[in-house]
């Protein structure tokens, strides 16, 4: 990590003055529940965690000198990641997301795939990733180990939890271990089990200002026209406006916006032969037509704003039929199908 706070900068004026308190009078939550859109929470999550371990914060600030300061650059042994797990398969598929890659930079960090889980874990079960805790019950056998310094349990994926290792968690939220504050994202608390929301302090991530992104967007080398076009699109979203940013997602965005042009309008034989000739969905890797579609929904939010009130409901329907055939995809439908039927169920 860089020596300054990753999202210093960011946080709109008041927005963590509730935590700030309860940080300065020892009253930090047992466990925190940050909503923010996927990938968006997770650097300010990490901050969090640096601070609640630093020997001299300020506020939630971390100082970045002390030595917990240090070692929490290369991996604290006082923070425990609990993040979905992958087959070995799946992870020389997918671009690595683990604690060592989002400690090198939280912001442009490969996200976990939406079909991985967090697993209940046991004995004899292996991380994907090293430092990460080999699931609930793993973790739950790091926290009966008596420790008199603070510990931080961080599952920023937190929407990721199956039923049973939701259950087993909640086990654990019930009855913490002295000192051990869980640090939880998901984009909203109703992914998340509600007896696990109920033993949560909810916390929303407000988005930052215009100035703030494209302040953010400068520190990493981003041209002042690309970072002002990029920050308007992301409506105070700095991963996102991060992912606009960058030259190579150029192609990708245009693919989504002829899907999003197709959906707007009723020509079946336009649209069919659009997915049928579309490489991407024909790939058997289903990483290429996943990120087309996200790439389209980041689109259509964007759109928001400068749409004529009377297209605003179509607008929302195509979102709808877009989220529902990346899910689709995600569980193993073929892309071309997925996509034909949410085009017919936009014109049906």
């Amino acid at each position: 990590m860089a020596d300054t706070m990753t999202t210093r900068g960011l946080t709109p004026a008041g927005a963590f003055d509730g935590l700030v308190a309860a940080m300065a009078n020892g009253r930090f939550p047992g466990a925190l529940l940050l909503t923010a859109p996927r990938g968006e929470g997770l650097p300010f999550l990490l901050d969090m965690a640096q601070g609640l371990l630093c020997q001299k914060p300020s506020g939630l600030e971390p100082c970045g000198e002390c030595p917990d300061c240090k070692r929490f650059r290369t991996g604290h042994a006082r923070l425990y990641w609990l993040l979905p797990q992958v087959s070995e398969e799946m992870a020389q598929k997918i671009e690595p997301y683990g604690p060592e890659f989002i400690l090198r930079d939280a912001w442009s960090v490969a996200l976990p795939p939406p079909s991985a889980q967090i697993p209940i874990g046991g004995e004899g079960t292996d991380p994907t990733y090293p430092m990460m805790v080999a699931g609930v019950r793993g973790l739950a056998g790091k926290l009966a180990m008596s420790e008199r310094e603070r510990r931080i349990v961080l599952v920023p994926f937190a929407e990721q939890l199956n039923q049973n290792s939701s259950n087993a968690l909640l086990k654990i939220l019930e009855e913490p271990p002295s000192g051990v504050h869980f640090l939880l994202g998901a984009p909203s608390p109703d992914r998340v089990l509600p007896t696990i929301r109920s033993r949560s302090t909810l916390q929303n991530l407000v988005p930052s200002s215009h100035e703030q992104v494209v302040a953010f967007l400068r520190t990493r080398k981003v041209s002042e026209k690309a970072a002002q076009d990029a920050a308007k699109r992301a409506m105070g979203r700095p991963r996102e406006a991060l992912e606009f940013s960058s030259p190579a997602l150029e192609p990708v965005r245009e693919r989504a916006r002829e899907w999003i042009g197709l959906c707007r309008h009723r020509d079946a034989e336009k649209a069919i032969g659009w997915i049928l000739a579309s490489e991407e969905l024909q790939a058997k890797d289903r990483r290429a037509s996943q990120l087309l579609l996200e790439t389209a929904l980041v689109e259509l939010a964007s759109e928001v704003g400068t749409t004529k009130p009377e297209e605003l409901d179509l607008l929302e329907r195509i979102r709808k039929g877009t989220e529902q055939a990346l899910l689709d995809i995600t569980q193993h439908a073929r892309p071309q199908m997925a996509m034909t039927g949410a085009w017919l169920g936009l014109h049906a």
